[in-house]
């Protein structure tokens, strides 16, 4: 059994959208996926809502109650940092604007004294913005990397991921950096053989 933990100490960087494809990607996989909505404001439950009624089927099962018989648990967390997660694996998305990276990270420290293995994220990159070029290039040259693609949202209020998404531009592109990302996450799953 896995358990994984997306986490900032700041709102608004894209939990959700990495928890959002991460389920979706380990669902493909065969994995049975469930993903914990933790956060009050329940984006990952709404999701759920909008696949339903746009008709679709999701492969995981997105959810705010404690659930067993799953292979795969991805914990979405609200904005903050907590003194234990139920998972040693914290996935930590961080914009790139100078207030938002420092808080990213003091809270990569926070979670490496609590013993967490830590795997950074960039969300919503813009190439066209120096800060973030350097910022990038600097911290963030084996990391995942999520670029501010219009895609994330559209296909989150037509209730579908990268991994099953259609008909948007940049999709093969965006597909490439979750396939990054899940690397990421697969390594640090290695030596701890569950995330546990």
């Amino acid at each position: 059994m896995i358990h994984l933990s997306v986490v900032s100490p700041k709102g608004g960087v894209g939990k959700t959208m990495i928890a959002l494809q991460l389920a979706a990607s380990f669902a493909r996989d065969g994995h049975r996926t469930c993903l914990v909505d933790h956060d009050p404001q329940g984006s990952s439950l709404v999701f759920g809502k909008l696949a339903e009624r746009a008709g679709i089927e999701l492969p995981f099962v997105p959810t705010c109650a404690r659930v067993s018989g799953f292979d795969v648990y991805i914990h979405d967390h609200p904005p903050g940092l907590a003194e234990a997660y139920p998972s040693r694996i914290a996935i930590v998305p961080t914009l790139l604007d100078a207030p938002s990276f420092l808080i990213h990270r003091r809270g990569l420290r926070h979670l490496e004294e609590r013993g967490l293995i830590v795997v950074p994220v960039a969300s919503r990159f813009r190439s066209d913005r120096k800060q973030q070029r350097d910022l990038v290039a600097e911290h963030f040259i084996d990391q995942p990397i999520i670029k501010d693609r219009d895609l994330y949202p559209t296909l989150y209020g037509r209730g579908l991921t990268v991994v099953d998404g259609r008909g948007v531009p940049h999709l093969g592109k965006a597909k490439n950096e979750i396939e990054v990302l899940r690397m990421a996450v697969d390594a640090a799953i290695a030596p701890t053989g569950n995330g546990s």
